[in-house]
C-alpha cells in the first residue's frame, strides 16, 4: 500500500478516535431552575454554538444528581443566524426521553418552554431533519443563550426585556383569536387550571372555557383565573371587536395569554381572584364552611372574606368595628356584654393600621378574644397585613373587606363595590387625597347632610380619614347614574327618621318628592369619581370587579 494513503488512514482514525473520546465538560451559557450540571462533550455544545451545516446532533447530560422537577417546563433560549425562510426545508427537534418537540426555526430570538415527560431523565439532544434536497449552506447555525427549568405553562409571553415565549399546543389564527390545547398527559392529577392573560386594555377580551365565558371591562389589562374552578386545559381568547381582527392587530391588544396546571389552594391560604369570582362561587366550593376568604388579584395587599351568615362575621369582626368606628366605643375594647344586643355592620372594612392597633391593644391587656377574632389574628399574620415583632404588633401592608351570603344578591353586589373601594382607599395615596379635595369643594348644604347622615349611622365623624372614606364609598357604590336619586331622594328619607337631624336636609321640592341641591350636588360627585376609577383602574361607580363571568 502506498505510504502516503496509510499515512492518511492513519491520521484519520487517530482524529476520529481523540473527537470519539472528548472529554465531557460543563457547558458555557447559564442553566438556572435546577443545581445539577449540564455536561456536554463536544466543544461546540458546551459554547451553545450549534452549526447544523457541520453536525446534525448534539448532545447534552445532567449529572446523577438531576431529577426531574415535578410539574415543570424546560425553557430553552436561543438564536438563530440564517435565513428563517429556509426554515421550511429542515426541522429543529429536541429530544428528551420518549418525547420530541419540533423547536420554531422562523423566528429570530425565542425563549421556547416545553412540558417535562416523565421519562426525561437528564439525558437530551438537539438535531436537525431535512426535507428533500436541503443544502447545507441552507442549516441553520443556532446560539444558544440559556436553558432552563420553570413551573409548567402553556401558551405565550410578549414585549418582555428579552425574547418572547411561546410553548407548543399554542395557535394562534389569522383572525387575531388564539387557542391553547394541552393533550391530558401533559396536565398533571391533582391540578386545577389558572389562566392568565396580560392586556392592552384598549378593548374588551373574552375567554372561552369549556362550559364559561369569561369577559373583561374596556380598561382592565390583566385577566386571571385561579386554579380552583376549572380543570381542563383547553381555553381560547379573543378581543371582542365589531370588526375582523389579524394576527398583528391582536398582538397589539394581548401581551400575553398562559395557562398553567396548578395545585388548588390550602385553606386558609386566600384564592387569588377577581371581586368577580367572589360572586359568581358557589358555596359547595368552599374550603371551610363558616367562610372563604380570597386575594384580590390587582390589589394583592387586600383579602376578602365571604361569610355564611351574619352571625359568623360579627364573631370575628363585631367586636373590630366598634374598636375601629363606632362613636362612644373607638379605641377601646367592649365587651361582649356590652356589644351583644348592638349592631355593627353587615359588611366590613379595616385597614392594617387599625387591625395591628386591635390586636396589639388586645395582647397588650389579656383581653379574652373570641376563637374567630384569634383565627383572623392568625391570618393577617400569615399574610403580613399585621406584623409581630418583639411581642407588639404593628401594621403591615393592605387591609380587609368583607360581604356575607346572608345578604341579598343585590346587597352582595353594593357592599363589595362600597367595601372595596374602601379597600383601595386604605393602600392609594392618590385616591385619598382626589376624595379630600373633593369632600372640600362639596357645597356646603351637601356637606352638612352628608356630616348629619354619617353621625346618624354612628360613624365617629370627628376622624377626618374615616369621614373622607365613607363619603368615597358611598358615592361609588352605585352608578354615578343613580347617585342623584340616592342622595337626593332616599338618604333624606332615612335621615327624616330622625326628627331632629332633618333641620340639616336643605329645601324640598315637594312636587317631586326630592332635595334638589342634593341630587345636584351629589350627581356631579357621582360622575367625578367615576370618571377618576375608570381612568386609574378600569372600574366605575357601581363596580369593582374587571369581569363577567357567564355560563355558555
Amino acid at each position: 500500500m502506498d505510504k502516503n494513503i496509510v499515512c492518511k488512514i492513519t491520521f484519520f482514525v487517530v482524529c476520529i478516535f481523540f473527537l470519539s473520546c472528548e472529554k465531557e465538560d460543563h457547558i458555557l451559557f447559564p442553566v438556572y431552575g435546577t443545581q445539577a450540571a449540564l455536561l456536554s462533550r463536544s466543544q461546540p455544545a458546551r459554547e451553545g454554538l450549534l452549526d447544523f451545516s457541520k453536525q446534525k446532533k448534539f448532545e447534552y447530560r445532567f449529572d446523577k444528581s438531576f431529577s426531574v422537577p415535578e410539574n415543570s417546563s424546560m425553557e430553552i433560549e436561543y438564536e438563530i443566524n440564517g435565513d428563517t425562510a429556509a426554515s421550511g426545508s429542515y426541522s429543529v427537534v429536541l429530544s428528551m426521553g420518549s418525547v420530541s418537540w419540533r423547536l420554531p426555526a422562523d423566528i429570530n430570538g425565542i425563549r421556547y418552554a416545553v412540558p417535562v415527560h416523565d421519562t426525561f431523565d437528564g439525558n437530551f439532544y438537539i438535531s436537525v431533519d431535512t426535507t428533500g434536497k436541503t443544502a447545507k449552506k441552507d442549516l441553520p447555525l443556532i446560539k444558544i443563550d440559556s436553558i432552563g427549568f420553570t413551573d409548567r405553562f402553556f401558551g405565550f409571553v410578549t414585549n418582555t426585556d428579552n425574547f418572547d415565549i411561546y410553548t407548543p399546543f399554542l395557535t394562534a389564527y389569522d383572525d387575531g383569536s388564539f387557542k391553547i390545547d394541552v393533550p391530558p398527559v401533559f396536565m398533571p392529577k391533582g391540578c386545577f387550571t389558572q389562566i392568565e392573560a396580560r392586556l392592552s386594555g384598549n378593548r374588551k377580551v373574552v375567554l372561552e372555557l369549556a362550559n364559561k365565558r369569561i369577559e373583561t371591562y374596556k380598561g382592565i389589562d390583566f385577566l386571571f383565573v385561579p386554579p380552583a374552578l376549572f380543570t381542563q386545559g383547553t381555553a381560547a381568547l379573543f378581543v371582542d371587536t365589531p370588526l375582523p381582527m389579524d394576527a398583528l392587530s391582536a398582538s397589539k391588544e394581548v401581551y400575553s395569554f398562559l395557562l398553567m396546571p396548578r395545585a388548588p389552594y390550602v385553606f386558609p391560604e386566600p384564592i387569588k381572584a377577581d371581586p368577580a369570582f367572589l360572586l359568581y362561587w358557589s358555596k359547595e366550593r368552599w374550603r371551610n364552611k363558616s367562610f372563604e376568604i380570597f386575594r384580590w388579584d390587582r390589589f394583592p395587599s387586600l383579602l376578602i372574606f365571604d361569610f355564611a351568615d351574619y352571625a359568623v362575621q360579627d364573631k370575628m369582626l363585631k367586636r373590630l368595628a366598634f374598636y375601629v368606628e363606632k362613636t362612644g366605643f373607638r379605641g377601646r375594647l367592649a365587651p361582649d356584654s356590652e356589644i351583644e344586643e348592638l349592631h355593627a355592620w353587615n359588611a366590613h372594612d379595616y385597614r392594617a393600621q387599625d387591625l395591628a392597633s386591635f390586636f396589639d391593644a388586645a395582647k397588650k391587656a389579656n383581653f379574652p378574644l373570641l376563637d374567630e377574632e384569634k383565627q383572623l389574628e392568625k391570618i393577617l399574620l400569615s399574610q403580613r397585613i399585621i406584623i409581630e415583632t418583639s411581642g407588639k404588633i404593628t401594621a403591615g401592608e393592605g387591609g380587609i373587606i368583607s360581604i356575607s351570603r346572608e345578604s341579598s344578591d343585590y346587597l352582595r353586589y353594593r357592599f363589595l363595590t362600597h367595601e372595596g373601594f374602601h379597600g383601595l382607599f386604605f393602600i392609594d395615596a392618590d385616591f385619598r387625597d382626589f376624595s379630600k379635595k373633593r369632600l372640600e369643594k362639596l357645597p356646603a348644604a351637601a356637606k352638612r347632610f352628608i356630616v348629619s347622615y354619617f353621625a346618624y349611622q354612628q360613624y365617629d365623624t370627628k376622624d377626618e380619614y374615616l369621614l373622607i372614606n365613607e363619603f368615597m364609598a358611598h358615592i361609588l357604590q352605585q352608578s354615578d347614574s343613580q347617585a342623584a336619586e340616592y342622595f337626593g331622594h332616599y338618604l333624606p328619607l332615612r335621615l327624616l327618621e330622625s326628627s331632629w337631624r332633618a333641620s340639616t336636609l336643605p329645601p324640598k321640592d315637594e312636587a317631586s318628592g326630592t332635595w334638589p341641591a342634593l341630587s345636584t350636588a351629589f350627581a356631579v360627585e357621582g360622575e367625578a369619581f367615576s370618571d377618576y376609577v375608570n381612568k386609574r383602574w378600569g372600574l366605575a361607580g357601581g363596580r369593582v370587579w374587571g369581569l363577567q363571568i357567564k355560563d355558555k
